[in-house]
């Protein structure tokens, strides 16, 4: 590794992206290429003279991480808020969901392709130089930010997310199992908005649900985390695990996992971040040692 290199670690969600550089940090998944009549008041970023507006419009719809058209924008956006400077030089760590994993060199491929990219970031001259960049498996990241005691015995990391539940089983510091279900909160915001029967989209109602707009009935919470617990058991019986549960659905989930009668069952504090936390102490590990992702 070259002195001045950065490590940059981005998780690019379906509805959240966060990163960590020299900044840590996240901001929405939405964004827009249509025509803003005072382009200053937003986020955005300018590339081969083609301006996309991030943090408003809309989500993706599209599932497989390789094949979204805003990555691009999205992903240098994430590079320029974790990282000063007008040229920044970094090493680059994405994740994929575990089972999108076969299609890493696809996404090594799209990073490789932009990898001198010349861009007005908000109207500011920036230039990136990706170095190498590494993909890890989404949920089992968040295994390298556990300490020495969490670590020890047999786990099961539980990484919740919007649209699916990242499995991963680790006994005795050795991968097992890792495993994709597709379950996520946006199932759970469907059939609430099937409840309501009102003409709100998936997107809209966790922010319906904060401001008070709209009231979920806590059995269909407790349904939900059962769905979920039913989903994971053909693949584990986690009475013979220390469980961590992690990402954003499982904080949503928080206070009725805490009522599970699972022997050791934990969210972990950092849920939020963990897979990003996680892989950058992996990334650390990697490239200190020279070593390069094939």
């Amino acid at each position: 590794m070259n002195k001045g290199i950065q490590h940059t670690i981005i998780d690019v969600g379906n509805y959240f992206i966060k990163y960590i550089g020299e900044n840590k940090g996240g901001f929405s998944a939405k964004y827009t290429t249509d025509y803003q009549s005072y382009p200053d008041s937003f986020q955005r970023v300018e590339i081969d003279e083609f301006t996309t507006y991030l943090t408003i419009g809309e989500f993706s719809k599209e599932y497989d991480k390789t094949n979204k058209e805003n990555f691009i924008p999205q992903l240098m956006y994430a590079i320029c808020k974790a990282n000063s400077g007008g040229v920044i030089k970094t090493n680059l760590c994405l994740m994929l969901p575990i089972m999108q994993m076969a299609s890493k060199q696809k996404l090594i491929d799209i990073v490789s392709k932009n990898k001198h990219t010349k861009l007005k970031f908000n109207g500011v001259d920036k230039e990136i130089f990706i170095e190498d960049t590494l993909i890890l498996p989404e949920g089992y990241s968040s295994y390298f930010s556990l300490s020495k005691e969490q670590k020890m015995g047999d786990i099961c990391i539980i990484d919740c997310g919007s649209r699916t539940i990242n499995l991963s089983i680790i006994e005795n510091g050795k991968v097992v199992k890792l495993q994709t279900i597709k379950l996520g909160s946006y199932d759970l915001y469907t059939k609430i908005k099937n409840i309501e029967n009102k003409d709100y989209s998936e997107e809209d109602i966790q922010r319906l649900i904060d401001n008070k707009i709209i009231t979920v009935e806590e059995k269909e919470y407790t349904l939900f985390l059962s769905n979920i617990l039913n989903s994971i058991k053909p693949y584990a019986n986690l009475n013979t695990y220390k469980v961590y549960w992690t990402g954003g659905t499982s904080l949503m989930l928080k206070e009725y996992i805490k009522q599970l009668s699972l022997k050791a069952s934990f969210v972990l504090d950092n849920a939020s971040t963990s897979n990003v936390d996680g892989a950058l102490e992996a990334c650390k590990k990697v490239w200190s040692n020279g070593d390069k992702q094939e």
